[in-house]
């Protein structure tokens, strides 16, 4: 898929040129004084406008957008209920932080680099909203759609090559497969794969012939899973319902052993004003083939009539 990276580091466009004029082996080697330079013209020029002009722009569009909060009939819950309703949503944040991975495997990287350069400025703060027509302060990422050809793939070059900090198109693995995964090279390799598992090819041992094996969920999500566990497990003391009880307790359970069988039967058995679900279930973010399932959360209250 070319437009996926297989790496990515956010640096200044100012170094990222002297990298590229230094001809550093490690980037792929474009002339800064033919085309590709024009990209960091572009940048550069945007630095010398009016950041106060195109802030208002930007704050303009966003107010297109009203602020709605929502609120949840919580009547019928006792104390220890609502007291392990507060962990539960603890908890539906962790399964948030293992979302933005499944997605894409850089989305925390590319968060906390835009959290750091938040405060630089109003225009800092707002620029990665709807400003995507235009070149951004400190990327080349829409520079790059403004020069297409300039990132042609170079002849010989094994590499990684650079395309966009942020995949122009979403990947249509998500953070599940290799990004360089082919589907139709691949899936006579795959079998009955297991639904929750994601598959890896660049931890190999030494002489193995095999270039993809799959890594169970408590595997790779293990330190969110770990927390997250202990959250329901603490939760399930609480609620006085015996149904939720047993479903908190064995879902779990099943976040650590990945085998979720009895946490789904307590969960199509659930008999509780408070209505949890929560962990691996849909599969929509892998459009590849469609078996990955992504972790989510829903909390519902359906209050007695």
């Amino acid at each position: 898929m070319d437009t996926e990276v297989s790496d990515v580091k956010y640096i200044s466009f100012g170094e990222y040129r002297s990298l590229l004029a230094e001809a550093d082996p490690k980037y792929v080697p474009y002339d800064v004084n033919k085309q590709y330079g024009l990209l960091f013209d572009i940048i550069t020029k945007r630095y010398k406008e009016n950041n106060e002009e195109r802030s208002q722009v930007l704050l303009k569009q966003l107010r297109r957008y009203a602020p709605v909060s929502l609120t949840a009939e919580l009547t019928g819950l006792n104390d220890a209920d609502m007291e392990a309703l507060v962990l539960l949503i603890k908890a539906a944040m962790i399964m948030d932080e293992i979302f933005y991975l499944q997605v894409w495997y850089s989305n925390p990287v590319l968060r906390e680099w835009l959290k750091e350069h938040a405060d630089v400025s109003q225009l800092d703060s707002l620029k990665s909203c709807l400003d995507e027509n235009e070149a951004f302060l400190t990327t080349a990422d829409s520079a790059i759609k403004l020069l297409p050809e300039a990132t042609k793939p170079i002849t010989g070059w094994k590499g990684v090559q650079y395309r966009v900090a942020f995949p122009m198109i979403k990947p249509s693995g998500a953070n599940f497969y290799p990004p360089d995964m082919d589907k139709m090279a691949q899936s006579s390799k795959l079998g009955l794969f297991a639904y929750n598992h994601i598959f890896d090819g660049t931890h190999l041992s030494a002489g193995s012939t095999c270039d993809l094996y799959s890594i169970a969920y408590s595997q790779e999500y293990h330190s969110f899973l770990t927390r997250a566990s202990d959250l329901l497990h603490k939760a399930g003391d609480l609620v006085s319902s015996p149904s939720l009880k047993r479903l908190l307790h064995s879902k779990a359970d099943a976040f650590l052993s990945n085998d979720y069988y009895d946490s789904d039967i307590a969960w199509m058995e659930l008999d509780s004003m408070l209505d949890v679900t929560i962990g691996p279930y849909e599969t929509y973010e892998d459009s590849l083939f469609g078996y990955k399932i992504d972790y989510h959360t829903k909390l519902q209250s359906d209050p007695p009539d």
